[in-house]
């Protein structure tokens, strides 16, 4: 039963180290984008106003969803941890029980 939950440990740490790899691209991406919105928009500051105004609401929304993906992903970083002592945690006592 304890290699049973060991192995579901894993399979969790893996999943969160996916996620966190899958979050860095995205994050990174959204970067490069904000980067090209802001060239494009150097030539044209009349234009920029007129759609950051009119697309308030949503660059709200889009705010508030940046921010829970932080939060997200400092909580993953966490969970990382706990998740790697665990599994320390459990490989020292199996090794201990074996001697």
């Amino acid at each position: 039963m304890k290699n049973y939950f060991k192995n579901k440990l894993k399979d969790r740490l893996n999943y969160c180290q996916e996620w966190k790899h899958s979050i860095d691209l995205y994050l990174a991406n959204k970067e490069i984008t904000k980067k090209a919105d802001e060239e494009y928009y150097k030539t044209r500051p009349f234009l920029k106003i007129v759609l950051d105004i009119y697309f308030l609401p949503c660059n709200l929304l889009g705010f508030v969803k940046y921010l829970r993906i932080c939060h997200d992903y400092k909580k993953n970083e966490i969970e990382i941890i706990v998740l790697t002592e665990k599994i320390k945690d459990y490989q020292n006592w199996r090794s201990y029980g074996n001697k």
